[in-house]
């Protein structure tokens, strides 16, 4: 009785090491980012490793557009599928862009992308916005619009939105 009580211990001990190891990274005190136990691992200082695919830069200008990361397959970090643009964007403030301003979409990743989509949506409908030279002209009328950036590279797609207001 004695043994099976050890052996059960034992294993469950096994079990709850594998766990750990399976939710931290190689290097002890590292934790990745999206796993379950990150808030708590913020909470008592252990270190974030952020690992996503690479995310495009938006600028108007001198202003900074701030993207948020997308729907993605990429290399070994697998696949991760996100909200629709209406939903991602919900209680986004939008940034503050002049009409017919050139908005450039880039990244800083070694390799370009093989293709590189921009879409607006209306009414969440896409509707393709043609880029010349890694840019396009935001619209005249004042209003809302979202943005979903597609980017197709050797190592897999990724994808970002954003919300600018035309003033």
């Amino acid at each position: 009785m004695r043994r099976k009580r050890a052996l059960i211990i034992a294993f469950t001990g096994f079990l709850g090491l594998l766990v750990v190891f399976l939710y931290f990274t190689p290097f002890a005190g590292n934790i990745v980012e999206h796993t379950r136990f990150q808030g708590y691992a913020r909470s008592i200082g252990i270190n974030i490793i952020k690992k996503s695919p690479p995310l495009p830069n938006a600028t108007s200008g001198q202003t900074q557009i701030p993207v948020i990361q997308s729907t993605y397959c990429w290399g070994n970090l697998g696949c991760a599928d996100y909200a629709d643009v209406e939903t991602m964007l919900k209680g986004v403030t939008p940034t503050t862009i002049n009409p017919t301003e050139d908005i450039e979409i880039s990244f800083e990743y070694k390799v370009a992308p093989n293709s590189l989509i921009i879409q607006q949506y209306v009414d969440g409908k896409p509707i393709q916005i043609p880029l010349q030279g890694g840019s396009f002209r935001a619209p005249k009328e004042k209003g809302i619009y979202k943005y979903r950036i597609s980017a197709d590279f050797s190592k897999g797609d990724t994808s970002a939105v954003f919300v600018i207001e035309v003033r």
